[in-house]
């Protein structure tokens, strides 16, 4: 999806996945695109977001998948490129997006579960403003300690995502080093008042984007070989007739033969029509009068004066 300078798009096995019902609206405060993607189960996942143009501001990017947010991204002004983000980390571990199928209860208890609210979507918030340096704790260069990253992935109830077939689920920790070093300042991010651009990505399962009309149908193999059957090029050979050079397969003959009858059935009925239409138009006789009845002769006499 694009928005001004800005894009975006999820990918699977670093390719870019297919958008459905793109939409897009602004306010004085935001500009909000949406879209649909066909999630597999299985398959682990990423966001690539990319700025076109130089800007005179900092821009501060921040993916979430099913509502849990991961760490930011910020770019300097003038930066133009790609950046991307395929997990959720903390200071001692990563773990990469994946789709997963959805696990389903009936338990009424978790019917109002807020948790659950933002399952099936993957959302990119874009801002702009600048950067504010402060002084942070003093850490040690190299492996941190060892903490895992909790996320809750628990079951979502039947009546909460009628449509959603599939969740975010998040993949085996992975060790990650850290590069803070002692007395280093970080900065912090203050936003201005430009609108924020967010790209919200819809998914779900192919086929039920299907069933609801959001993409479109996959062909099946008859149609393509019924395309193929009344697609063919005609080939002129020139020399003697041999049959067996000219035959074809029996699949292939009989859809042809159908064709050709029933192009013969319409040609002949539209002739007999105009043949009809043709047709001498016939006299009307007055009643009584026969059509092989002479005309009657009137004699006049000439000797009278």
């Amino acid at each position: 999806m694009i928005f001004g300078d800005l894009s975006a798009y999820v990918f699977i096995d670093d390719q870019e996945l297919p958008e459905y019902a793109v939409v897009a609206s602004s306010t004085p405060t935001e500009n909000r695109i949406t879209c649909w993607i066909a999630s597999e189960e299985g398959k682990k996942f990423g966001v690539r977001w990319m700025n076109a143009a130089e800007q005179s501001w900092v821009i501060r990017a921040v993916v979430s998948v099913d509502g849990v947010c991961c760490t930011g991204q910020t770019a300097l002004p003038g930066w133009v490129g790609t950046k991307e983000r395929t997990y959720l980390s903390n200071d001692s571990v990563t773990r990469d997006f994946m789709f997963s199928n959805i696990q389903l209860t009936d338990d009424d208890s978790m019917l109002d579960d807020q948790n659950s609210k933002d399952i099936g979507q993957i959302v990119l918030r874009v801002e702009t403003g600048e950067l504010r340096k402060k002084q942070v704790v003093k850490k040690k260069h190299g492996k941190s300690k060892s903490h895992t990253l909790h996320v809750r992935e628990g079951k979502v109830h039947e009546r909460s995502k009628k449509a959603c077939a599939h969740r975010v689920i998040f993949a085996e920790e992975v060790p990650r080093q850290v590069h803070y070093q002692p007395g280093r300042s970080a900065s912090m991010f203050k936003p201005d008042d430009r609108p924020t651009t967010v790209f919200v990505f819809n998914y779900t399962r192919l086929d039920i984007l299907q069933a609801m009309d959001i993409a479109p149908s996959t062909p099946n193999n008859s149609s393509k070989e019924e395309a193929n059957d009344y697609g063919d090029d005609i080939e002129i050979i020139d020399g003697p007739y041999e049959p067996s050079s000219l035959s074809l397969p029996p699949k292939d003959v009989k859809p042809r033969i159908q064709h050709l009858e029933m192009e013969l059935q319409r040609l002949r009925a539209q002739l007999t029509s105009i043949s009809e239409d043709q047709k001498p138009s016939r006299v009307k006789l007055e009643c009584g009068v026969s059509r092989r009845q002479k005309p009657a002769i009137e004699i006049l006499d000439l000797t009278k004066d």
